[in-house]
Parts: C-alpha cells; sequence; structure tokens
C-alpha cells in the first residue's frame, strides 16, 4: 500500500486495500469455478472489485465516514458503476471479445445495484433512467479531480486504467452504457439474467467478507465411502424383509453412478416410497458423484440438500451428522463440513475447537454456504435462484458447481414447474450442476421426452411395497358425524395408533378437545402439551404451537415403545417425518399430499397391514375444508382419479393413480405463472420477480413471542435488553447470538384472530406467562380471538 494514500473505503481500512482485496477474492471465486469463459469471467471479475468503490474518492464520502451523515454528494454507486463499465468495455474492447459485449452493461447494474436489491432495467423507475440527469455524477467527478485525483489516478495506473482518459470521455461512456442496456433487455433467453446473478453473488460476497475481515473456510475432504461404512456398522444383523429392499434399492442407486454419463446425466431422479431409505442412498450416491465430478472435471462440488418444510431438516440434518460422526476421532462435525440454514437456524459458524468467529461472520459464512454439505429449505434455494434480493443472491456462487439433491419435489406449486424446469436445466448445463430429485410421486415438472436420468427401476420397488390399503369415502360428510366415528374408532381399535390429518387449525383443536371429553378421565398434560398415561399418549400438533413443543412432540412419536398414540394434526406431519401409525384418517386433499400423508402410515412394515381413510370433511357452514387452503385445479384432477367410494392397495394406487394425476394436472394446471416469470427474468424486470415469485401463499401474519416457560422469560429478557442498543448494527449482530432459541417461542397468527396481546411493535406481540391462560393453551397452542372468550367462560 502506498504510504501517501490517505482514502479510506470504511473507517479503519484503506480504500486501496479494500479495492484490491475485493478485486482478488471476485478472481479467486471465478477461477475456482468450472464454468465456460472462466479466464475471461475472472478477469472481467477482478475489475469489478477493482473498480465497484471508485467513488468512494470523493471528499463527500470522505466527510461522511467521519460524521456520518448521509447525503446524496455521498453515494457512491452510480460513478462508481460508470467508471466499472468503462473498465470493463475497454479490457473486452482491447482483447477483441466482441461476443463478450453484453458483460459491460451486466458489469454497470451488478456495481450500481452491490448495495440495494436489484430493480427493473426499463421503465419510468427503472435503473436505466438514472443516466438521464447526471449532473451530481459530473459534480462527484469534479470533486475527485480537484482533490484526490493524483491519489487515485497513481492507484488506478498499477492496472494500466487512465483515469485521465475515463474523464475525457466520460459523456460518450454514458452514451455507450444506454446503448448496451437497451440491447441487453431486448435479448431472448435467461443467460443475461444469470450472468447477472452471478457476477452479483460474486462482488457481494467479496464486499461483505472483506469489509467484516471474514476469510473463506477451508474446503473439506469427506470419504465417499463414509455411507457405507455406516450402514455396516449402524444396521448390522437387520435382515428384516424392509432392510433387505431398503439394501437393494440402496446397492441399485449406487451402481447407476457407473452407468451415467457425467456431460449429459445432469438432471438424476430417484423415485422410491416412502420408508425405502431415499436419505441415506442419496447421500451416499451423492458423495460417490462428488468423488467422480472430482476425477473426471477437477473440481470438487458442495452438495445441496433441500428440503420443503422445516419439520424435517432437523431430522435428515441429525441422520447426515451421525454418518459424517462415524468413526471420526473427533465427532464434532463443525460447519465447514456440515451447515444447516434456515431462517431460524444457529447462527454459529464453527472451523475448529480453538478458533473464535463473531456472530457477524457466522451469519455471512452461514448464509454464503460455506460449506461441504449444506441442508436448506426450498425457500432458501430456490429464492436465491430466482430473486432480486441482495442478501438471497449472495450465495448463488456456491449453488454454481454443486450437487443440489431436492427432497419431496412434489412440494412445489404446479404453477411453477415451467420455471423450475427452466432454471434447473440452466443451472445444470451452464454452471456445471448435477440436480438429483427425490419423491414418491414424481411430478411432472419434466417431460418424458427431457433427459432426466432414472437412478433405480421404480416401478420393481412400488410393486414390492403394499404395507397399506387407501379407502376413499368421498361423500361430503358432516364435522361432528366424523368426530364421533373416530370416537368409536379409537374405542374399537385399542390396540391401534391413529393419526387423524386435518385440513384447518380449527378443526384439529375441535376434534382434539372432542376426544379428551371423550375420554373422561383426568391424564396429566406434560410441560410440552403431551397428554399422557402409562398406555396412551394424546396430541395435538399445528402451527399455532410454539416450535420448541412442536418438534419435542414429532420426536415422541417414534420414540415411544409402550404407549399407544393418538394423534390429531394438521398438514405440519405431511412429508418426511419419520413417524408411523397404525391407521390414517385424512381429509380430502391433492393426490400427492395423500400419498404424503400415507408415508407415515406402517412406514417400515411393521404393523401388519396399515389402513389410509380419506373423507370429505364439510363445516357448519356446508363448506369443504380443503376450499380454504387448496387450489381447485389439484383436487378436481384428485377427485377424477379416485372413485367416490372404493378401496385399493398401496401398489395399484401407486402404479395408477399417482401418474393419472400428475398428467391431469401438466395438462389443466395453467403455467401462465411460470411462463410471465421467465419473461422478466428475461428482460431483466427484476422488480416483477420479487412480487410474484412466492413457493409459500403469503397470508398477513404477526409473530407472537410465547412465555411459555422459565427459559423464554430468561430469553425475552434478552430480547429487550437487545432492543436498547442504540447503534443498529450492533443490535442486529446481538440479536443472532439468541435467534434460534427467540423463534422456537414464536407462533405467527392472524391478525384478525390475533385479539388483545401486548404488541412490542407492529411485527410482534408479546404473551407473558400471566396471560397464557387467557391467551394460550398449553396442548392446542395460541388461543384466537374467535375461541377466546368461549374459552374464558
Amino acid at each position: 500500500m502506498s504510504s501517501s494514500f490517505k482514502l479510506k473505503s470504511h473507517p479503519t481500512k484503506p480504500l486501496e486495500v479494500h479495492l484490491s482485496n475485493v478485486a482478488t477474492f471476485c478472481q479467486e471465486t471465478v477461477l475456482d469455478k468450472e464454468i465456460n469463459n472462466k479466464d475471461q469471467y475472472s478477469k472481467i471479475a477482478f475489475l469489478i472489485g477493482l473498480s465497484h468503490d471508485f467513488a468512494k474518492s470523493t471528499t463527500y464520502f470522505q466527510k461522511y465516514l467521519i460524521d456520518h451523515e448521509k447525503t446524496e454528494k455521498a453515494r457512491h454507486g452510480l460513478l462508481s458503476s460508470i467508471f466499472t463499465y468503462y473498465c470493463v468495455k475497454n479490457y473486452i474492447r482491447s482483447n477483441k471479445f466482441e461476443d463478450l459485449w453484453h458483460i459491460s452493461p451486466i458489469s454497470w447494474i451488478v456495481v450500481l445495484k452491490h448495495h440495494g436489491n436489484l430493480r427493473n432495467i426499463k421503465g419510468i423507475d427503472g435503473e436505466s433512467s438514472k443516466l438521464k440527469d447526471l449532473d451530481l455524477v459530473r459534480r462527484q467527478l469534479a470533486n475527485i479531480k480537484e482533490n484526490n485525483f493524483e491519489e487515485i489516478k497513481e492507484f488506478y495506473e498499477k492496472w494500466n486504467i487512465d483515469i485521465s482518459k475515463f474523464l475525457n470521455e466520460f459523456e460518450e461512456v454514458v452514451k455507450d452504457i444506454k446503448r448496451d442496456l437497451r440491447k441487453l433487455t431486448r435479448a431472448k433467453g435467461l443467460d443475461h439474467y444469470f450472468l447477472i446473478l452471478f457476477f452479483y453473488s460474486v462482488l457481494l460476497d467479496a464486499d461483505k467478507m472483506d469489509a467484516s475481515g471474514t476469510h473463506k473456510p477451508p474446503r473439506v475432504e469427506i470419504s465417499d465411502n463414509i455411507v457405507d461404512e455406516y450402514k455396516t456398522a449402524a444396521f448390522e444383523g437387520e435382515k428384516s424383509e424392509i432392510n433387505l429392499i431398503r439394501e437393494e434399492s440402496y446397492e441399485e442407486v449406487i451402481n447407476s453412478l457407473n452407468l451415467l454419463d457425467l456431460e449429459k446425466d445432469r438432471i438424476l431422479s430417484i423415485n422410491l416410497p416412502t420408508g425405502c431409505g431415499k436419505t441415506l442412498s442419496a447421500f451416499s450416491f451423492s458423495l460417490k458423484l462428488r468423488k467422480k465430478i472430482e476425477t473426471e472435471f477437477g473440481f470438487l462440488p458442495r452438495l445441496i440438500y433441500s428440503l420443503p418444510f422445516l419439520s424435517i431438516i432437523d431430522q435428515n440434518a441429525e441422520v447426515v451428522s451421525k454418518v459424517l460422526s462415524h468413526g471420526a476421532d473427533d465427532s464434532e462435525i463443525f460447519s465447514n463440513m456440515l451447515l444447516k440454514h434456515h431462517h431460524l437456524s444457529d447462527i454459529s459458524y464453527k472451523t475448529g475447537k480453538e478458533l473464535e468467529i463473531s456472530s457477524n461472520q457466522s451469519q455471512l459464512l452461514t448464509e454464503g454456504w460455506y460449506s461441504e454439505i449444506v441442508i436448506t429449505t426450498f425457500i432458501q434455494l430456490f429464492y436465491s435462484l430466482i430473486t432480486n434480493k441482495n442478501r438471497a443472491a449472495r450465495k448463488f456462487h456456491n449453488i454454481v458447481n454443486s450437487i443440489v439433491i431436492l427432497d419431496e419435489i412434489q412440494s412445489i406449486p404446479h404453477h411453477y414447474w415451467e420455471l423450475v424446469n427452466h432454471s434447473l436445466k440452466y443451472l445444470s448445463k451452464e454452471f456445471n450442476c448435477w440436480v438429483i430429485l427425490m419423491t414418491a410421486t414424481q411430478p411432472l415438472i419434466f417431460k418424458e421426452n427431457e433427459e432426466i436420468k432414472s437412478l433405480v427401476d421404480k416401478d420393481k420397488y412400488f410393486n414390492v411395497f403394499n404395507r397399506l390399503e387407501y379407502e376413499f369415502n368421498l361423500e361430503p360428510q358432516n364435522f361432528d358425524v366424523f368426530k364421533k366415528l373416530i370416537w368409536d374408532k379409537i374405542v374399537s381399535e385399542p390396540d391401534k395408533d391413529i393419526m387423524v390429518v386435518l385440513n384447518t387449525i380449527n378443526a384439529s383443536q375441535e376434534l382434539y378437545n372432542y376426544i379428551k371429553e371423550m375420554i373422561d378421565e383426568d391424564l396429566p398434560v406434560e410441560p410440552e402439551g403431551i397428554v399422557c398415561s402409562d398406555k396412551l399418549q394424546i396430541m395435538n400438533i399445528s402451527t399455532l404451537i410454539i416450535p420448541k413443543h412442536r418438534l419435542k412432540r414429532i420426536k415422541r412419536i417414534n420414540n415411544n415403545e409402550k404407549r399407544r398414540n393418538i394423534i390429531v394434526t394438521t398438514q405440519v406431519v405431511e412429508a418426511g417425518v419419520d413417524i408411523s401409525v397404525d391407521l390414517i384418517y385424512r381429509d380430502m386433499a391433492p393426490l400427492d399430499s395423500i400419498v404424503q400423508t400415507a408415508g407415515r402410515c406402517n412406514r417400515s412394515n411393521e404393523k401388519g397391514k396399515g389402513l389410509v381413510e380419506v373423507v370429505n370433511l364439510k363445516d357448519d357452514k356446508a363448506r369443504n375444508f380443503y376450499s380454504y387452503i387448496y387450489n381447485s385445479v389439484l383436487i378436481n384432477a384428485t377427485a377424477d382419479v379416485i372413485n367416490c367410494n372404493y378401496s385399493i392397495e398401496e401398489r395399484e394406487f401407486n402404479s395408477t393413480a399417482v401418474p393419472n394425476y400428475y398428467k391431469f394436472v401438466s395438462e389443466r394446471g395453467s403455467q401462465d405463472k411460470s411462463l410471465d416469470l421467465i419473461a422478466y427474468l428475461e428482460k431483466l424486470e427484476f422488480s416483477c420477480i420479487k412480487s410474484e415469485f412466492k413457493l409459500i401463499r403469503n397470508y398477513e401474519k404477526i409473530d407472537v413471542f410465547v412465555e411459555a416457560d422459565k427459559d423464554a422469560k430468561e430469553i425475552w429478557k434478552k430480547y429487550k435488553e437487545i432492543t436498547k442498543i442504540k447503534d443498529r448494527f450492533k443490535r442486529k449482530t446481538a440479536f443472532l447470538t439468541i435467534k434460534p432459541e427467540f423463534y422456537s417461542y414464536v407462533v405467527s397468527v392472524d391478525p384478525k384472530k390475533i385479539g388483545k396481546v401486548v404488541k412490542e411493535t407492529e411485527w410482534l406481540g408479546y404473551l407473558n406467562k400471566d396471560d397464557l391462560d387467557r391467551k394460550y393453551d398449553i396442548e392446542t397452542g395460541f388461543i384466537t380471538n374467535d375461541k377466546e372468550d368461549v374459552f374464558i367462560i
């Protein structure tokens, strides 16, 4: 660093150092990837990093670092982006890379928005409109020329970048940007969108990592045989029929690796019945695929294991952690080997017992997916592929060159199938990714004529599995009549574990309370809200129950050997949750949901023959419960596939009903949302992406913190102390240390039903211990205002 260099990028960091560090980080990140045009892209990434904060050399910005007073003149994004365009354009022009013309306007977009979210390029409020009035930028240039010209000129001369030439050609550079932006937004295909996302991700990560003093953790080797070794030790001697089937399917998945053409076979599928051991099969296959990719392509892909629901992330992470811990001298698995990431995950990143990493650095490494194996949600993954958000996009470059496992892929809403199809194919082809689709009901996201490589003979296993029988009774049924039917079944089948899955929380609470009344016995209630005796445990599971208790209840179902289970729940236990009961009643739902629910019945074929009975329930207004939450296309397709009243065995149902259902959905379901979103991506209409891409329907909710026990009281006390911290950055960092524990006591409630609750902020309510009797039932959860008065009486 020049001793005469006085400009700062941050209060304690010289601008020269920050620009050099970010440039090097950007270049190294791209060089680590196996992608087209890697050499050119790495040099361009270097230039983007080198120029991204050029306008911090104004005295306006330097003054801001001292007095922290924000002014328009201190803004640095627009001028920096014009300078970046100039640097990249000169590189492309001087090297005659005419086919890379589009990277110049892309670099302008990336630098312009590196402190914000991407927005539409065209339109009245589009980013290109910022080039119409550049008086402020011209004043900033004059300020640099008058005050810090020699210092910044000396810095950029090291890389043969002529600042004087830029100043002289400024007006022509702006005209070139406008022309290139028009050309960029008229292009077809997804190339420009994904290249913006890639370079945006690279710059964001480099900038944030350097500003925080965070270093990339070391990559870690993982034996590709570790699952085989674990299985040998963990399941030695288990020769039941279902374990033999699991072993056969495992071997078939693993052996399929030898039949793959890794250049061509990029979208893979493991389509097996529930309970067939897909998790271990996919994990083992992915590790062996990772090794083969390293041998054939020269890079080591990360594994990204993505699931739809929080309830099954912990479960799968526990399985993977057990495997990784097997045979290790030190059983602690560090974060750069295995990382669990969702909005409630613990922000505590460790690369060794002796290393202390701050909360802010832990957050950056966690949210940046710096790990060999990342277990995450569909929300985190797909909102990083289809996004305009700064925070979500930052991890994108670590998705590049990865193996992506999509478990329970049927959970993707059908109107996004075409969008997911296009995105995954682009990711696999252009960014050297391999995608593994896992499900017991393969939706038609990819058509039969598209190149999807199946890793198993699915028909063989679906024909073998015949653990249960479906009974459909779709004549409309009054809910009061149904409640009596359930009670009669509980009494007449005293040895059966029974689960009832209903479509609304109110219905689940009503049935649960009815069963308790009918028992007519004062059974003890455990602190987690489970009603139990020596021979019986009854529980209600829904999202109005705090997550801490909800997860404990799910765990208790399978850890219970001597007590009978009576479970009344919503769809929260539908997919992937490893529980098994004898008998399930399921209110009418889309067929894929019915099949997933059935996966909780006689899961390991340990209970003789299970039964799943599907009913059509109506509320007291004669309205079908399913109509409150499910799309009519899915319900109608289900009704057309199944007869009104009939019985069918699992084997036959899976081979006939499931394929027909997805055929109907594919034919009838509109892909207009997908096509609109694809058009937005092509036209670089980023603001539209934000409003139109919703994996989960957004209902207005207010979070309520429930002081359910002594631990909750302490956590709330810490939270209140944190809110007193005046510095926003320090306050945010402090909250990260309690975030997982804090949200384990939070339920999300419809604001129309929240009733009388203390409002701490616009988005957060607080229910203290004194109000629990009025507003929170330890067994059924938050008491909404439509039930509050009744409860008080």
